[in-house]
Parts: C-alpha cells; structure tokens; sequence
C-alpha cells in the first residue's frame, strides 16, 4: 500500500495503452453497433503521359561513345521542342558510360573492347491525341530506347476527382448500413465513427516495342484512370418505434 500511495504521490504515469486508447462513443442499451466498409471509385481519362525516351550507341573510347550519343540525342531533343514540349517538361534521367568487357573468364586481366554510352529523357505531354506520332517521330530522328507510357490525370484535378470518390465511398457506406438496419428491422440512430480516408489513384500504363529504321505511327491505348477511395464506418443501429 506505501509503495501505491508513493507512485501515486510522485504522479507515476498510467500504462501507455491507457494513456493511449481512443475514447469511444457511448452507446446506449437499446443500440446495436454495427462496422461498414464504403468505398467509392471514379473514372477520369488520362489527361498527361510520361515517357522515358533515350540512345545508346558505342564507341572505341569512352569519349567516343559518349560523343556519339550526345550528336544522336540532340535530334530527339530537337523534335519535342518541334512537338511544342516545354523545357521544364523535359527533364534529363539517366547518362552513363560503360566499359564493354570480353569474356575473360579463362583469362588473368579484363580486356576491354570498347564502350557503351546511353543516355534518357522523360518527357511529361497532355497532346495524348498526338502520343503516337510524337513516339514514332522520337525513333524517326534516332531514339532507340523507350519505356513508358504511363498516363495520369492532371494535377490540378485530382483533388476534385478525390473528394468525388470520397462523397461516393461515404454514401455507399450509409447505403450498406440502411439496408443492414431494414433487414434486421431496426434503423440507422446515428453516425458513431468515421475512420479517415484512404485513397489511390490507378495509373494506366503500356508497353512499346519498336522494329526497324521507320515505323508506322505508334498505336497508344491511353484507358482510363480510377480514383478509389475507402472509408471505415461505425454506425448506431435501434430497433423501429412500436407502432
């Protein structure tokens, strides 16, 4: 008892999960909880596509592979600023230059044969009706490497479509809880808890694979995106008023 009267004296802390436990609503003794998961999805079109365009080439010394790619990459350059691309669109991802080994696995000392220089740009267009044009003519001026596309929504729409799905995940979850009521014969009393939000966002994406010197224009499929968004409900059920 001395050693009680002592922790609580110095003001001793109380556990953590006490300290910690988030206080619950108070129910009353004629209501039924019950626990709903709403979610909500919206489908948007693609509005932006990103993709990572770049050359490799090789050289005899690393100047001159890295010569070579630079003279084989100012055309590609030249073309998206042709397109109407923003600088601030275009944006440098990827440079390297490599030594090329031969196969000196019976050998004491690595040989080198030459070297490899590759470098990338992605580039961010919303002229998603022009994508594959702009794609074939990438590899018409000398791009032989690719990835991407990956489509998306504008930025400053995605908060709108957010809370979109958001109101659509919150009314289903009401749905969920007046059908659940009904069946039991009883009604919705009141809203207890409402968790936050979790939302994402799906992004469409594609593959392209290129054969030869000149290609027809590149078939791009943009799809669409959807904005999905959950929310975790607790509602107070009570049985209907006699009648």
């Amino acid at each position: 008892m001395r050693l009680l009267g002592l922790a609580l004296a110095l003001g001793v802390a109380a556990p953590l999960a006490a300290q910690t436990e988030m206080a619950r609503p108070l129910v009353t003794a004629n209501e039924t909880i019950l626990r709903v998961q709403g979610v909500g999805r919206i489908a948007a079109a693609p509005e932006v596509m990103t993709i990572t365009v770049g050359v490799v080439t090789t050289g005899e010394s690393a100047a001159a592979a890295l010569d070579a790619n630079n003279r084989k990459l100012a055309p590609v350059i030249a073309v998206l600023r042709e397109a109407g691309i923003p600088p601030e669109q275009i944006q440098t991802s990827g440079l390297s230059v490599d030594p090329q080994f031969a196969d000196t696995r019976n050998a004491t000392v690595d040989r080198i044969l030459g070297f490899r220089a590759s470098s990338a740009v992605t580039v961010e267009s919303r002229d998603l009706a022009s994508a594959g044009d702009l794609i074939s003519a990438l590899f018409d001026a000398g791009a032989n490497s690719i990835s991407g596309p990956e489509f998306a929504v504008a930025e400053e729409n995605i908060e709108r479509l957010t809370r979109s799905a958001e109101a659509e995940a919150l009314r289903e979850a009401r749905a969920q809880a007046d059908a659940t009521a009904s069946a039991l014969g009883m009604r919705v009393a009141r809203v207890l808890l409402v968790s936050d939000s979790q939302v994402q966002m799906s992004k469409g994406n594609g593959a392209i694979v290129v054969t030869g010197s000149r290609i027809a224009r590149t078939p791009i499929e943009p799809g669409e995106i959807t904005v999905e968004a959950r929310y975790n409900l607790e509602f107070a059920l009570e049985p209907l008023p006699a009648r």
